[in-house]
């Protein structure tokens, strides 16, 4: 396990939570501007992307782009990229511990930002937002309801 160093002397990982159409992508964009655009964001959206910048969602390879998503940010962790912003729903522990365990492992100061929409906002608002994800508003029903409180990296390992 990498050396555990003060958080300003470690790399930064930075764990986006929310809804879908909540504004975790635009809050990715602003906190890594007041990163200096250094670092990167890795979101599992982005397998689902076309050559030509088109969303083509399915749900059949959704487990295939979250293990495709993780040996990015492990790439990126290897070469210490600073900062790399997990931009993922990360809805429950289990979504953000392959992210935590590396992050630890390459001795990554680890913080967690929830958007203030994901429960600020109404499923009908943040469907209408949400609507090229193509997800049910029954899906994210579940998802508000499924979803875990996280206040340190303790609550994702134990």
């Amino acid at each position: 396990m990498a050396q555990r160093g003060r958080r300003r002397d470690r790399p930064h990982l930075i764990i986006m939570r929310g809804l879908p159409g909540s504004g975790k992508s635009e809050l990715a964009r602003d906190i890594m501007e007041d990163y200096g655009n250094s670092g990167e964001i890795l979101s599992t959206d982005d397998y689902f992307i076309d050559e030509d910048g088109d969303y083509n969602f399915e749900y059949s390879q959704l487990k295939m782009a979250h293990k495709w998503n993780q040996k990015r940010a492990e790439d990126e962790m290897s070469m210490e990229v600073h900062p790399i912003i997990i931009d993922n729903t990360n809805i429950t522990c289990r979504d953000m511990k392959p992210y935590v365990e590396m992050g630890l492992e390459y001795g990554y100061y680890i913080k967690f930002e929830t958007t203030p929409d994901t429960f600020g906002r109404t499923i009908d608002e943040l469907h209408a937002r949400a609507a090229h994800s193509g997800i049910p508003k029954s899906v994210m029903k579940r998802m508000r309801k499924n979803f875990e409180q996280v206040d340190s990296i303790y609550d994702v390992i134990d």
